[in-house]
């Protein structure tokens, strides 16, 4: 179990709490809208998916970074990592990744993507408030900030082939 250091473990708390059901919001706007999406534009993305098979996906990797949550919260290690690591990882890192993700599809289709809407207006509000508290606490430097949201950008994508992978063998 990690002591927690001299931050606000209150705060601290309250951002992991919050990370299950923003996730969950952000994926629910994806989930209506990426199987349409997908067929409309199989001339640029050579890959389907239904919306039955995304929502397993999702509900895998929710289940994941909920326990995760739920550990650091606690107080104990999640997959090899601290509870502040894990938290620096998963918002400031994953998730800020993906909705910078969202943010280049967009720029890129010059049109709506899934999950644009809820990435613009809760996800990177709700990972760069994390960020500021984690750097201004010092429980994490800019640079070291900077290469979780790197590593995020691969680690995103990965899980989230993986989890359609086992999605599409399970439906």
């Amino acid at each position: 179990m990690e002591p927690f250091k001299e931050y606000d473990v209150s705060k601290f708390r309250n951002l992991l709490l919050l990370f299950p059901p923003l996730y969950l919001i952000h994926d629910i706007e994806e989930i209506i809208t990426v199987e349409k999406f997908l067929e409309e534009n199989s001339n640029v993305i050579p890959f389907s998916v239904t919306t039955v098979e995304f929502l397993f996906a999702f509900t895998l990797l929710w289940i994941l970074a909920a326990i995760g949550c739920y550990k650091a919260f606690l107080g104990i290690r999640f997959i090899g990592m601290e509870p502040t690591t894990f938290l620096a990882f998963l918002v400031p890192g994953i998730l800020l990744a993906n909705s910078i993700g969202h943010l280049l599809q967009y720029i890129f289709f010059k049109d709506y993507v899934p999950g644009i809407i809820t990435s613009v207006f809760i996800l990177i509000p709700y990972s760069l408030f994390t960020a500021k508290f984690l750097i201004s606490e010092r429980v994490i430097t800019k640079t070291r900030l900077l290469s979780h949201l790197i590593v995020g950008f691969i680690a995103q994508a990965l899980l989230a082939l993986i989890a359609l992978f086992i999605s599409k063998i399970i439906i």
